[in-house]
């Protein structure tokens, strides 16, 4: 069973496309970083806790490999490059930076032109020869009129640094002679989820929400605040915007991946229709309203537009200024056709207002969750056992050897191999057909060593193999633990 390698897995689009392949069964490597409150681990962690507490199940969890964008192949060592050689069949780069003006650190560039580069030199040195590609409508700068799914370099002129480095970036991806299959996805403006409003970052659409929040009370917020602070930095209310909702791209994209005969192609993911900006400013102030929490947090607001608010919109806003532009229109043939069963949404009125009320009940997110705590850690287990655990294989395997996956808590994906009286165990789920797959969650893993025969014939299920092979992995997994408490 071959992995797909994605990167960019803790942002919005990343967390959805995390959680979409893993229901479909499709085994992830999350190529991620550690932040300064978690790590790597922990990141992915409490994403998936999240999305199970909403679905009401387990889900598995990816291979997860700590890396930096900002180094060759991805700062990865020979061993861990050696693996992905084995186990994965393809990429999903979805990492990129948002930021809209060149800073001193070289972003957006570094990320999203270098980091390509180091992309693709991991590709390279992996022999990963199939790309999915995540970039974005606005590769077509300040073009209008109608933008094909088949353009990218149209002499255009650029509204922002981020537009330009993404343009290279796809233009670098095109040009590489070793990737045999390509896909291009090409989002427009991603909002957070059309039916919980979720969202872990407030960009763009949300920026107005942060800036007026801290000044706001429901009592003295004027309905056309947000009109009047747009026309003195000079933007047109009449222009329009597509927002598109996070759970929709990702479930295109999703459909795509797993149907080898979409490949190949560019997709636009756009909504159905544009959202004019004095529309959604009245939106935001009406949820602003009806959505603050009624206490003393928030001093009243001066009749006008006040000096100090003005101030703030102006000097955040005005970074965004030539986001704020009339979008063109995207075309968006090789989607519908592609999917559809899942037409572009519509952002209405009562969906842009299910997003305020998120950002307004997650204060913008702020303050930050508690870090999570690991439970039924099966990587521990697994680490404490020894016996050249979790490293990797490059032999054919003797003896009894199976595939094990645990979902939920702590779960993920190894392979286990018992050979003259030892035990091996491997990172990963083995790519043939022949080794049996058995899986748990794992709650049933950490009561092994106690649970009686009978407690887990419907807890544990095994494919493409006979039922009496179910007992022998299950005192496999017994002495393993034995040897761990010892």
């Amino acid at each position: 069973m071959k992995y797909i390698a994605l990167t960019g897995a803790t942002g919005l689009l990343g967390s959805y496309l995390l959680k979409d392949l893993l229901r479909r069964d499709i085994p992830v490597l999350a190529l991620i970083r550690s932040s300064r409150r978690e790590s790597a681990q922990q990141r992915i962690e409490g994403i998936l806790r999240r999305f199970e507490a909403q679905l009401g199940r387990a889900l598995p969890r990816p291979v997860i490999m700590e890396t930096d964008l900002h180094k060759p192949e991805l700062g990865l060592t020979k061993a861990q490059i050696n693996w992905i050689s084995q186990h994965v069949e393809s990429i999903l780069h979805n990492a990129a930076s948002l930021t809209f003006v060149a800073d001193e650190s070289g972003e957006p560039y570094a990320s999203n032109v270098k980091g390509m580069q180091h992309v693709l030199q991991l590709c390279q040195s992996a022999n990963i020869r199939k790309f999915f590609h995540v970039s974005t409508c606005y590769v077509c700068g300040l073009r209008q009129g109608v933008i094909l799914e088949s353009e990218l370099d149209e002499g255009q002129e650029f509204g922002n640094d981020y537009e330009k480095s993404k343009v290279e970036a796809e233009k670098m991806v095109r040009s590489c002679r070793f990737i045999d299959s390509l896909t291009v996805f090409r989002p427009a403006i991603i909002v957070g989820d059309r039916h919980t409003g979720y969202t872990p970052t407030y960009h763009g659409f949300y920026a107005p929400i942060k800036i007026v929040l801290p000044f706001a009370n429901p009592a003295s917020l004027p309905d056309d605040l947000f009109k009047k602070f747009s026309e003195a930095l000079g933007m047109n209310l009449e222009d329009r915007k597509n927002f598109v909702p996070v759970d929709w791209i990702s479930q295109v994209m999703t459909h795509i991946i797993s149907r080898p005969e979409l490949h190949d192609k560019t997709y636009h993911l756009s909504a159905a229709n544009r959202v004019r900006i004095d529309e959604m400013g009245k939106v935001i102030i009406e949820g602003i309203k009806k959505y603050i929490k009624r206490d003393n947090s928030h001093p009243a607001m001066p009749a006008g537009p006040g000096d100090q608010i003005l101030s703030t919109f102006s000097g955040q806003m005005g970074v965004y200024k030539s986001y704020w532009k009339d979008d063109p229109e995207f075309d968006m043939t090789n989607t519908i056709q592609a999917a559809p069963h899942l037409p572009p949404p519509m952002m209405t009125h009562d969906t842009l207002l299910t997003l305020v009320r998120y950002a307004m009940q997650s204060n913008c997110g702020w303050p930050l969750p508690k870090p999570t705590v690991i439970e039924n850690d099966v990587q521990a287990v697994f680490e404490d056992y020894g016996n050249n655990a979790l490293q990797n294989s490059n032999k054919e395997l003797d003896g009894f050897t199976f595939s094990l996956r645990v979902s939920g808590r702590g779960g993920g994906d190894w392979m286990i191999n018992q050979y003259n009286g030892q035990i091996f165990i491997y990172r990963g789920l083995s790519s043939s057909s022949d080794v049996p797959l058995m899986t748990m969650n794992s709650g049933t893993f950490m009561r092994l060593p106690d649970c009686a025969d009978s407690d887990l014939n419907w807890k544990v299920s095994w494919e493409n193999a006979p039922a009496e092979l179910k007992m022998k992995a299950i005192q496999t997994l017994r002495d393993v633990f034995s040897k761990t408490a010892n």
